[in-house]
């Protein structure tokens, strides 16, 4: 398998992991949606995940074209949240695939770490419709 559907598997995997079970779990969800953009330009693709600071349910989503929503049924809880935000993009180099034989594109996270495994961005989610930009600048 490609190291590129390797990272997105990895990456859609964790947020089908983190949204939970729905309806069916002890927290009240809210809707969240609106655009990522790095430096100007929507994020092509990626994902996006709201981890509570305390109770809460976590919960993520797919980027296309910079934007996401999480529908209430499968989204957070009303509070406070850190903010991760990645993105595979190719880095223009080929590398040796898992097979050992063939050279595919090499591909990293095109979102600087401030913004996903140390991130710095944070929110506050209220009860129904909730709508936010994340306008990321690398400088």
């Amino acid at each position: 398998m490609r190291i590129q559907n390797l990272i997105l598997l990895s990456l859609c995997t964790a947020v089908l992991f983190l949204t939970g079970c729905g309806k069916n779990d002890a927290f009240e969800r809210t809707k969240v949606a609106g655009m990522v953009t790095l430096n100007g330009d929507p994020v092509k693709q990626g994902v996006i995940t709201f981890i509570p600071t305390g109770k809460g349910a976590t919960a993520g989503a797919s980027i296309e074209s910079g934007k996401f929503v999480i529908p209430e049924e499968t989204g957070p809880s009303p509070g406070e949240y850190r903010v991760e935000i990645d993105s595979s993009v190719p880095t223009g180099k080929q590398i040796l695939d898992t097979d050992g034989e063939t050279m595919v594109d090499e591909f990293e996270n095109g979102i600087p770490p401030r913004f996903n495994r140390q991130t710095e961005l944070k929110v506050t989610l209220k009860t129904g419709n909730n709508q936010h930009l994340f306008d990321l600048e690398t400088e």
